[in-house]
């Protein structure tokens, strides 16, 4: 999602205090971890309802996945990320999932009155979500989530607790149509200070079948007070091969950049072996993902 500058952030915020951010290291959490390969409002690989809880659902006849996802940006000065998470579905239905990320800012020198380096500062954060989801009416999927968050700038550490709702509208007559939507980071009243998101997309088959298909969609990530996230994306399906593509535009504070995502997923019997790459914006450099999943029956 948004990129900027985020090392003199980090450095800025610290030397404030945080006077206007509760828990440090928000703007991590518009990376988007796990989910460069799929809209966040639709992304199931890896990452047991990480963005959306609704998206945890696991089938009939399976019982659990496994999932582990990691991000970087690569550069000097770099954003990266790690995810690993577990969904089980009961007997009655629902599906419990459980995931674990981490992400930070590695590269930030430390700096007196000498501008020799003193060290790096720790800019950093870790989210828990405990998440349920299960089928309500047919083609109806619902959710909720609730993550325990702490950030840390420097010395300060700071958490909260915040909760959140998702539903998927999914294998709907017409083309096969998904209809997605979540907050994430929701914390009731305290909107402004956090700045949730909403996340969004709708996607529909326009070639094939389950197996040899092409979709197309729109996706919508919109952060409280914050950046704005709107583009296309195409996935297509060739037996044990997909490909993905995205053509994505952020605005912020006024400016406006555009960036695409690729990745490619390889179906091998019951794992899901994902890569993706999008193009770096605010000098950040080129963004990596690395996933992997399983289901176990």
């Amino acid at each position: 999602m948004r990129r900027k500058f985020l090392c003199g952030l980090a450095a800025f915020l610290w030397a404030r205090g945080l006077p206007a951010q509760p828990v440090p290291a928000r703007e991590l959490w518009e990376f988007p971890l796990g989910a460069v390969l799929e809209p966040a409002a639709l992304a199931a690989e890896p990452g047991a309802g990480f963005w959306n809880p609704a998206a945890s659902v696991l089938s009939r006849g399976d019982r659990w996945r496994f999932g582990v996802a990691s991000l970087t940006t690569g550069t000097e000065q770099s954003v990266d990320g790690q995810l690993i998470s577990a969904a089980w579905r009961s007997n009655t239905g629902t599906t419990f999932g459980l995931a674990v990320a981490r992400a930070g800012i590695a590269g930030i020198v430390r700096t007196d009155t000498d501008p020799q380096g003193l060290g790096d500062v720790p800019y950093s954060t870790v989210l828990v979500s405990l998440t349920g989801a299960r089928e309500i009416i047919p083609h109806v999927t619902g959710g909720v989530a609730a993550r325990w968050r702490q950030g840390a700038v420097d010395r300060d550490q700071r958490n909260a607790i915040a909760a959140d709702l998702g539903v998927v509208v999914h294998d709907l007559p017409w083309r096969n149509a998904r209809i997605a939507a979540s907050s994430f980071l929701w914390r009731p009243s305290r909107e402004i200070e956090d700045r949730p998101a909403f996340l969004a997309a709708v996607d529909a088959r326009v070639l094939g079948d389950s197996v040899r298909e092409l979709r197309v969609g729109y996706s919508h990530n919109g952060i409280n007070r914050g950046a704005q996230e709107r583009g296309a994306f195409v996935g297509t399906q060739y037996d044990r091969v997909e490909a993905r593509a995205a053509y994505l535009r952020t605005s912020a504070a006024g400016r406006a950049v555009s960036r695409i995502r690729t990745g490619l997923a390889l179906h091998y019997t019951r794992f899901v072996i994902g890569v993706a790459r999008e193009e770096g914006a605010s000098g950040l450099g080129p963004l990596y993902q690395f996933t992997l999943s399983s289901i176990l029956r």
